[in-house]
């Protein structure tokens, strides 16, 4: 198990599947031994549409211009400390960079990261000093995002939720507002491309198939014309025109590491220029950046944290290296301006 994890609940799955169907949990998927930090792990797939398995024991490290809507969904562990941690995204404006909102939220909840707007989860103050953890105590939340593998804009008229009773929660800085999206799970109607993320009543018999999600993290592969009854209500991925795919490989195996981990690798030293970029120490806890005329003085632990995603996601899909290095990412922007 990984270390992170080690305070995580059991993680059961529905039994007496139906034939064809399969199951997995995504506490178990995070919770093995050699899984990355902050890695968007792909679980499920219609579509355009996926589900992204992904958990954190820092605050997010850059503010990110993703390719289509992203509902963010942190997923209960049974740890105390993690199902009641306060959460927090800042939306901003890519052009202006000005904040134009804010979303507090929590385990149960999903949150709206909007197409065309930066968004930040639990963006720092200065100094924006990294977390002390004592040893042995860095905990990890687990989170599942629904969003696009492509470029897809959002139809104008989806679906923008905000549950009755957490008006206060979902608070634009601007007028117009931004698309402000927080809904419990029980009132969740999200659409990304052609599929839906619904809460539904069982028995669960997408016709095209598709993937049940339990809120406890249990994920369900039904295959077209196969029906799943459950004990309870649960979210369900389908489309009315696209097929529900396989199971990915990731739910058999770890994505496999792109480079060697930081421990197992020659340590580097500053100054260093790579591809017209150059790095230098100002101090022990910054570096400054240049490239051309520009540069940027950043904090060393979060840019170090950003150039990992950064490689994971151009290197990883799908529990396998690319054949050649692709961006998959989109526009990210760390402390400092870089």
């Amino acid at each position: 198990m990984h270390p992170t994890a080690r305070t995580w609940a059991e993680a059961p799955l529905p039994g007496d599947l139906p034939p064809g169907a399969r199951a997995t949990h995504l506490r178990a998927l995070l919770a093995r031994e050699g899984r990355f930090e902050h890695h968007l792990m792909v679980v499920a797939r219609v579509g355009v549409a996926q589900l992204e398995a992904v958990c954190a024991s820092e605050p997010l490290f850059f503010a990110h211009a993703n390719v289509s809507d992203e509902w963010v969904l942190p997923l209960r562990t049974g740890d105390p400390l993690l199902d009641h941690a306060p959460l927090r995204v800042f939306l901003s404006d890519p052009e202006t960079h000005r904040d134009v909102g804010r979303i507090n939220h929590r385990v149960g909840d999903a949150v709206l990261h909007p197409h065309g707007w930066l968004h930040w989860p639990g963006r720092l103050r200065p100094p924006f000093s990294p977390p002390a953890f004592p040893p042995g105590q860095r905990r990890a939340l687990p989170s599942v995002a629904f969003c696009a593998s492509r470029p897809t804009p959002p139809a104008p008229d989806r679906p923008v939720p905000i549950t009755r009773g957490r008006e206060e929660d979902a608070k634009a800085y601007v007028d117009p507002p931004p698309p402000l999206g927080l809904a419990s799970l029980d009132a969740l109607d999200a659409r990304v491309g052609d599929a839906t993320l619904t809460w539904r009543e069982p028995p669960f018999a997408p016709p095209r198939g598709g993937y049940v999600l339990r809120p406890d993290g249990a994920l369900v592969y039904l295959p077209p014309g196969v029906s799943l009854d459950l004990d309870a209500p649960a979210l369900l991925l389908a489309s009315d025109t696209e097929a529900a795919a396989p199971p990915p490989a990731t739910w058999d195996r770890v994505p496999e590491a792109p480079f060697p981990p930081y421990e197992l690798a020659d340590p580097g030293g500053l100054p260093v220029s790579v591809g017209g970029l150059r790095a230098e120490a100002v101090d022990e806890d910054t570096v400054r950046l240049g490239l051309a005329e520009s540069s940027a003085q950043v904090p060393r632990h979060w840019l170090a944290r950003m150039l990992f995603r950064i490689a994971l996601h151009t290197l990883v899909v799908d529990g396998a290296k690319r054949p050649l290095p692709t961006t998959g990412f989109g526009y990210v922007e760390t402390y400092g301006g870089f």
